[in-house]
């Protein structure tokens, strides 16, 4: 079935302006499993942009060869909103300047309105079953407040991707090596996905904290598990997790043409797609916990020079960062040196080589958990 483009209106912010969300979709719909992907939630982030016009090149030439098993939702860019935001010739596009907030905070919780639907509906067959909660998260999605247009734009992602088996929502940090974001549940799935795109990094956590997309999107199987007594039978049927792409200016034809390949392969073994995935490249490294990130923050400002780089493994007290103070009387004294906190290894750096006191300048995945890290907190102390 050839691949069907459909486009969705946001509501006019004001007169003569019309934002929209691009649609491509494959394969027969209700098809499974179902895999949405999408790229540039946080606008600013554009990596992801150009994996999806790759992956579009391949998915169009499966098709063609009738490759396509299950259903693919592709969205090329997430958020119309935030790719307009343009100030001074800087993108703002992580946070609505409408007052929103951060684009990839704070998305609905379906659950409560899922059991309010599903009342009497559990038959005690799992495959029955997941069917049934699909269809009530569907539906529960039609029901999201869309008064503004951010509101309008999360229930239009939402109505998308609730209902997938797989969602890949691809994002990137400021400098950083590949790494996810993910559900404990998910462990060997992300796993999987780690070994297809060379990904040395794999957080893992229960509940991340903030509301993301992802988690809206995987959550509510667990949640409904914990609040109706005839859902324990109930498994985590959506895989959902954020693919770092590593850093905001990590833009090229080379890297997108690799991160789209991986993409393909993990859609192959995960059934999306027939035909031989390939041999995968293999993950650089093992799942640690969310809360064994080490956030460094600098106690000074001035310029910083970074003293580990992307990918190295680093050991608690090691010397990472220097910020050197250039109005220093002494120039011998300038200088301030930050250690980490944590062994691991050092994934992403402070894009911003100025820097104020309190700034969080670089992060290091460790694989014990932190005493000073609060659980379901991000990636925020």
């Amino acid at each position: 079935m050839p691949r069907r483009t459909e486009v969705i209106d946001l509501p006019a912010v004001s007169a003569g302006t019309r934002r929209f969300l691009t649609v491509h979709r494959y394969g027969q719909p209700g098809a499974r499993p179902k895999a949405y992907l999408q790229a540039a939630l946080h606008a600013d982030e554009w990596p992801g942009l150009l994996v999806l016009h790759h992956l579009l090149e391949i998915l169009d030439q499966a098709d063609r060869e009738g490759r396509i098993v299950g259903e693919i939702v592709v969205v090329p860019y997430a958020n119309a909103v935030g790719l307009s935001q343009q100030i001074g010739g800087a993108h703002a596009g992580r946070y609505a300047l409408d007052g929103s907030g951060n684009f990839n905070r704070g998305w609905p919780d379906l659950s409560t309105a899922v059991v309010d639907l599903l009342q009497g509906r559990l038959s005690g067959d799992a495959e029955a079953d997941v069917a049934a909660v699909r269809s009530a998260l569907k539906e529960a999605a039609g029901t999201v407040i869309r008064g503004t247009e951010v509101e309008a734009l999360r229930a239009a992602l939402l109505g998308l991707s609730i209902d997938s088996d797989i969602v890949l929502d691809l994002h990137c940090d400021n400098e950083a090596c590949l790494h996810l974001y993910g559900s404990f549940e998910h462990e060997e799935q992300l796993k999987l996905l780690a070994d297809d795109m060379a990904v040395p990094v794999i957080l893992i956590e229960i509940d991340p904290g903030g509301g993301p997309f992802d988690h809206a999107c995987a959550a509510p199987w667990r949640r409904l598990r914990d609040l109706m007594e005839d859902a324990g039978h109930l498994p985590s049927a959506c895989f959902a997790t954020t693919v770092e792409l590593r850093g905001q200016r990590d833009v090229s034809d080379e890297m997108a043409g690799e991160d789209a390949a991986g993409l393909v392969r993990f859609l192959t073994r995960q059934g999306a797609l027939s035909g031989d995935a390939g041999a995968a490249p293999g993950r650089k490294g093992e799942p640690t916990p969310l809360d064994g990130v080490d956030v460094v923050r600098t106690p000074v400002g001035g310029v910083i020079l970074f003293r580990a780089g992307l990918g190295e493994r680093v050991s608690e007290g090691q010397v990472v960062a220097e910020v050197v103070d250039p109005a220093a009387p002494d120039p011998a004294d300038a200088r301030v040196a930050i250690t980490c906190g944590t062994d691991g290894i050092m994934f992403a750096h402070k894009l911003n080589r100025l820097v104020q006191p309190g700034d969080r300048v670089c992060k290091v995945a460790g694989s014990a958990p932190l005493s000073h890290r609060r659980q379901g907190n991000l990636l925020e102390p």
